[in-house]
């Protein structure tokens, strides 16, 4: 595959692009049962919170176990009747089938076949684009007041807190919707958040215990697009 910073910016260009094209939702209407679990799940953390804030304070702290331990039941009964991990409302969005991987990241796969995935994603797209009539020159990338986020494959330590707080724009393993790829780069996919999901996703990196998704900086996009492309204030 050509793997230069020009062809690089081509599959960026065409990301865009194709993210152009697709009607995207950053508050989906949500039923009264879903905002009562999302309420629900308010409320537990709120409660454990405070079990640990009495252990925490209490000089005595063999007087208030029993109270500690009966608080965290309750707080993990409520946890469990909220069901958060099932919220995610916007899964489907930039989740095209016709782009779906070849293949899924999985522990111990090398970075070649992983590389290999993400390209898989890049010739579908422009594939389509061909299709639809679109032609995309790699010259003058605009981001369009997205930004360019990173995300390291973490497996087994990934957490469903960002899937939850992005309402879907991450998936249970934190990765963002395949219809953003990029290219993948030294561990990390790179990919493309238009401006309309750049809070969400903020809201999701924010809560993400395994740190593997963060915001592109300049020296990473200057190294795989070009040394000419992009400062921090396009970003």
């Amino acid at each position: 595959m050509n793997d230069s910073a020009d062809a690089r910016r081509q599959r960026l260009a065409q990301t865009i692009a194709w993210c152009g094209l697709q009607k995207l939702v950053n508050k989906p209407i949500e039923s009264g049962e879903i905002k009562q679990r999302r309420a629900l799940g308010e409320r537990a953390a709120n409660h454990a919170f405070a079990a640990h804030q009495l252990e925490s304070a209490s000089l005595f702290k063999w007087i208030n176990r029993k109270k500690v331990k009966t608080m965290r039941d309750e707080a993990s009964q409520m946890h469990r009747e909220a069901r958060l991990d099932e919220i995610r409302p916007l899964a489907t969005q930039l989740r095209a089938p016709a782009l779906k991987p070849t293949a899924d990241f999985v522990e111990g796969q090398s970075e070649e076949a992983r590389a290999a995935i993400v390209e898989s994603v890049s010739i579908a797209r422009a594939k389509l684009l061909i299709e639809k009539g679109i032609e995309v020159p790699a010259a003058g990338v605009d981001l369009a007041g997205g930004k360019l986020l990173r995300y390291t494959p973490c497996g087994s330590i990934a957490d469903r807190s960002p899937g939850y707080e992005s309402k879907g724009f991450f998936d249970w393993e934190c990765a963002p919707p395949w219809d953003t790829w990029v290219c993948y780069d030294e561990g990390r996919l790179l990919a493309y958040v238009p401006r309309l999901l750049c809070a969400l996703v903020q809201s999701g990196i924010e809560v993400d215990p395994a740190e593997c998704l963060d915001w592109a900086n300049d020296a990473f996009v200057a190294r795989v697009f070009g040394a000419a492309f992009g400062t921090s204030d396009d970003l």
